[in-house]
């Protein structure tokens, strides 16, 4: 397998193979093997990570490869990403040099980089870890870019399909929450997506001032009907979650970050309510919660249903280890 960007155009037969190998790790266990001796992959981590991070190195080690992690900041020369910039500042090596080394010394390399939430139009083209991956001579995994977090994505497709031998319904809420920040949009993006690739109808709920990209929307709407789902959006959180087998809840920054940022916060604020209650939950079919992490407790989901039997969201988190393993199966055919 190439470099795994995102999940917006893979097979859907090459998904359910990743989501359902993640599965059989799953029930395996913390196995150690050395199909993937002899094999390297190099960790560029241009933002904080605890999750990614460690999910990612141990299952490299657990596949028998081995890892290396550079972290932004932490004896890493300063990385300058502008074609023809003229370096005379603080930054000391351009990511065309960095990133053909690394390509040289390693198997497969990794990158995080967040959004800028400065240049809509760059985040949402994925600009700098596209420019990674071009540069690059090895398979690139995005470890969480400007618009897609494709490890989480697995991660959650495979604790679904862990969880429910059957479901009562077919829906899926991806629900907006406040946050005192305004957060990027990578993970509801893929969690999208994900919801599409698993066939369900999908009802994306926020305030009107917080929604999706309608071009990713059309993308997953496309995706579900393929599976037999569908793509739906509503600005009321408890209608949403009426029958709902699954409540994903996420926080992230509307478009109004990018040109005013203080009408963003105005707007946020104004929705301090968008929180995962009891009284959500309720709405329900018996459905579960789930969420990324990190998680602010009692901000956005209330400790009575995160603390609950609804809550999935640690197994969501160890799935990380086990998709990321099939992930570097597939890409390295061990």
């Amino acid at each position: 397998m190439p470099s795994i960007l995102n999940f917006s155009d893979i097979s859907q037969s090459d998904w359910n193979a990743l989501v359902d190998r993640a599965v059989a790790h799953y029930r395996r266990g913390k196995q150690w093997t050395d199909v993937a001796k002899g094999k390297s992959i190099g960790l560029v981590f241009m933002n904080s990570s605890l999750r990614t991070r460690t999910s990612m190195e141990l299952a490299a080690a657990q596949l028998g490869a081995h890892v290396t992690t550079l972290v932004s900041g932490e004896g890493v020369w300063g990385f300058e990403w502008t074609k023809g910039a003229v370096m005379d500042g603080d930054t000391a090596e351009h990511i065309t040099e960095a990133v053909g080394v690394l390509s040289r010394y390693y198997d497969a390399l990794g990158i995080r980089a967040f959004a800028s939430k400065t240049d809509y139009e760059a985040d949402k083209s994925d600009a700098k870890v596209r420019m990674f991956a071009d540069i690059a001579t090895v398979p690139v995994i995005n470890l969480e870019s400007a618009w897609y977090h494709p490890c989480q994505a697995l991660a959650d497709a495979a604790a679904i399909r862990a969880t429910f031998e059957t479901r009562k319904t077919n829906k899926f809420v991806l629900s907006w929450a406040y946050h005192p920040r305004a957060l990027p949009m990578a993970v509801p993006n893929s969690a999208l997506l994900m919801a599409a690739h698993e066939g369900f109808d999908v009802t994306v709920a926020s305030p009107e001032t917080h929604t999706l990209d309608p071009d990713l929307v059309a993308q997953a709407r496309n995706i579900a009907a393929s599976n037999g789902g569908s793509v739906t959006e509503s600005s009321d959180l408890h209608a949403a979650a009426d029958g709902a087998v699954v409540v994903y809840a996420k926080a992230w920054g509307g478009r109004a970050q990018y040109d005013d940022p203080a009408r963003e916060q105005a707007q946020r604020e104004a929705n301090r309510n968008w929180r995962i209650t009891e009284d959500v939950m309720r709405n329900t079919a018996d459905g579960k919660f789930m969420h990324c992490l990190p998680v602010r407790r009692n901000v956005i989901v209330d400790d009575a249903v995160i603390d609950g039997p609804s809550a999935i969201h640690l197994l969501q988190a160890e799935m990380r280890l086990h998709g990321q393993k099939a992930l570097l199966e597939k890409m390295w055919g061990v």
